[in-house]
């Protein structure tokens, strides 16, 4: 079973948020968006992944984190060095609020 904690444990990644909460979420699939919404297209237990190109500011960001919360993805993956040279701090305080 691959959870959050084992892949960014095995890859060395760090976790910005919701360390504790999702460390033991199991991901399922991964999906790529740099769609607003991917809602749509998530049935839970996804484990997304963006650079964030359509979140240009704190309250795309917040609304894109409480969109995947409310679906129940297991984690974000944000990808920085393309339009946000680092994670979002509305982002990532969002996320911490959605535990």
């Amino acid at each position: 079973m691959l959870t959050i904690e084992s892949l960014t444990s095995e890859l060395g990644l760090k976790v910005v948020a919701g360390k504790e909460a999702a460390g033991d979420r199991e991901i399922r699939w991964v999906h790529i968006t740099e769609l607003a919404d991917p809602t749509p297209w998530l049935s839970g237990g996804e484990l997304m992944l963006t650079t964030g190109i359509p979140l240009e500011n704190a309250e795309k960001q917040r609304k894109f984190i409480r969109l995947l919360a409310d679906s129940g993805v297991a984690g974000l993956g944000f990808g920085t060095g393309f339009d946000h040279s680092k994670v979002p701090k509305s982002l990532v305080s969002e996320a911490e609020a959605c535990e």
